[in-house]
This record gives structure tokens, sequence and C-alpha cells, in this order.
């Protein structure tokens, strides 16, 4: 068995975990750590409990908790070199690798990709196989193949709905922060989102998460509305379980 929890997913921080037997591995830390302790506690863990701290990518909103976080924990910090060298803070013996690679985490297989965002060292992630393995896929601009045949080998999908492009065209962000957020190196808008996760569905994902959800430029009522209209014309809506994460926020422990 293993389970998934988003503690908080959006522009101002991004953080969850991936527990599965003796593994305990935080996923960014891109809040505060008081809150990112909080949440834990909910699980009946404390920092001290991880056993592995995993990073995509260097942003402040993935990683500003860990000056602190790292005072509390022996947690192994897991990400590429190029990030690693970006970091706020650093410790111990790092688990280093270049995007794309297999990595093994004890005995959990794990795969990564490169992700096309605007900061060096990015990547989304794989965990575990069969019914409890879970894509981790954020920040990103685009969709490639391999990013794709990443998300493809598992059954459930935390993936990124960002904005709904009327509302972030019309909306208060400057013209650069839109063109950067709608460019190929930037964030998936809905209606991107929704037609991978149809095209999944065919494939046999079965739980799709939507993340990284704009407090300014979406709701989750137009993410969900979108992905659910895209499974409705394949027929499939009846068999994807399909959610969506909130910033500052600790959604309910899913199982998988």
């Amino acid at each position: 068995m293993a389970l998934f929890c988003s503690f908080t997913s959006g522009s101002k921080g991004n953080s969850g975990i991936y527990i599965q037997g003796g593994k305990r591995i935080l996923i960014d830390a891109g809040t505060n750590a008081k809150y990112i302790c909080a949440c834990l506690a909910e699980l009946g863990l404390r920092p001290a409990d991880l056993t592995h701290i995993v990073i995509t990518h260097a942003h402040n909103d993935h990683v500003s908790a860990l000056p602190v976080l790292l005072k509390r924990t022996d947690a192994r910090l897991v990400c590429t070199g190029t990030t690693w060298d970006l970091l706020p803070a650093r410790k111990g013996d790092p688990i280093l690798f270049e995007a794309g690679d297999s990595l093994v985490l004890d005995d959990l297989p794990v795969q990564t990709a490169p992700t096309p965002h605007d900061c060096l060292g990015s990547c989304c992630y794989a965990f575990g196989s069969g019914e409890e393995s879970l894509a981790y896929c954020t920040d990103l601009g685009t969709v490639t193949a391999d990013i794709f045949e990443l998300m493809r080998r598992c059954r459930n999908l935390f993936i990124e709905s960002n904005h709904d492009v009327d509302m972030l065209r019309t909306g208060p962000y400057p013209y650069p922060l839109k063109q950067r957020v709608l460019s190929d190196r930037g964030h998936l808008s809905n209606e991107t989102c929704a037609g991978i996760v149809s095209r999944l569905a065919l494939g046999g994902v079965r739980r799709v998460i939507l993340g990284h959800l704009s407090e300014v430029n979406n709701q989750p009522a137009l993410a969900l509305g979108q992905s659910r209209k895209a499974l409705q014309a394949l027929g499939a809506d009846g068999d994807v379980l399909l959610g969506a994460a909130a910033a500052r926020q600790m959604q309910p422990p899913v199982v998988l």
C-alpha cells in the first residue's frame, strides 16, 4: 500500500508526501517549515521520520522551507546535480542524478524526466510501480514525449493545470509575465492539461489530481471542468477519479 498527500500546491508554495513501505518521501518544500511540520503531524509523522526530500527544481516556491527543515531531519536530498548547486540549503550525502535517469530509493524504483521550465535542472518524477505508482509532474510549459511516457507508466497522476488562458490574458499580470506563463517553458493551461489527461485515460491512468492551480488566473471549477469534459468526450469520465489540490490547504491523504 502507498499513500500520497498534497500539503500545498500553487504559485506561492508546493509540497507533498509519498509514502510506501518504509519510505517517507517529501516532494518539494516550497512553503515554510512550520506548515510542513504541521502537515506531517496530521499524518502522525515528524521531520525526523522523513527518509528523502525530492526536489523538482530550485524555484523558491518549491524549496523555501529547506534551510529550516534540513535542521530537523537527516532525510537525504534527491535532485539533479544542477538543482543541487542552486538550492538555498544543502546537507549530508545527496542523491544526485541527471534528468532522465532511473533511480532506486532504498527498494523503490523512481523514473525521472527533464521538464521544459525556466529553471535549470528541472525534472519530474514517477514513484513506484503498478497500482501504487505516482507520476508527479508540474511546472512544465509543454509535455514532451519523455514526460508523457513517464506519466503513461503510472496509474496515478499529479499534473499541473495552472491557468485558464482567457483569465490569464485578461488578468492583472504584466505582459512579460503572461508571455512567460504561456510559453513552452512556463506552465500548462487547463486545456492542455485536459488533452493530456484524456490521452492518458486511454492508457490506463485511473486517478488524476490537478495541481499548481494559479490563484489569480484559474479556479478549481474551471480546471476540473476542462479535464472532466475531455474525459466525457471519450466516455472515460467514469473510469478516472478526478480531483484538484489547493494552495495552503492540506488535502485528505489518498491511498494508492
